[in-house]
């Protein structure tokens, strides 16, 4: 990759490191190279204002397309369900555990115990979630043929 020019196709390069790393592989050079073609336009036609409105318009498309490609890699949703999944689990069984005729003392140390494994069983609710559904997404990257 080569290096850029000026500060703002510098400031652009560090950007795209932002993008999910196929995608930087692919389309980097020809990002940059738009990007300086774009801005020497800008530069000529407008000077200094038309310089900085490219610029608020580059930041704009640049946030744009990170979340677009970081979306269509599947880690944000995966990330999401992982997280909300096990909290919906635990509300279930809080919510179950208030209904039940049973009450535990407040002031024994089994009431400890007790909360300490219902704090474990969260734990590892969270990471069988991550490990089931990074499985379940990333199952199409593993098997999809290597160009």
């Amino acid at each position: 990759m080569r290096s850029p020019a000026s500060v703002d196709a510098r400031c652009c390069h560090a950007a795209l490191f932002l993008c999910p790393p196929a995608f930087r592989r692919e389309f980097s050079e020809e990002i940059l190279r738009v990007f300086d073609e774009a801005r020497q336009e800008a530069q000529l036609s407008a000077g200094g204002s038309g310089l900085w409105l490219f610029r608020a318009r580059m930041i704009a498309d640049l946030a744009i397309t990170i979340a677009r490609q970081w979306l269509r890699t599947g880690w944000p949703v995966m990330a999401s369900l992982a997280i909300v999944y096990p909290l919906t689990a635990a509300s279930a069984l809080a919510s179950l555990w208030r209904r039940l005729p049973f009450r535990m003392p407040r002031a024994t140390a089994d009431s400890d115990l007790l909360m300490l494994e219902l704090l474990a069983a969260v734990v590892l609710l969270i990471v069988a979630a991550t490990i089931i559904l990074t499985l379940w997404f990333t199952r199409p990257l593993l098997y999809r043929r290597r160009r």
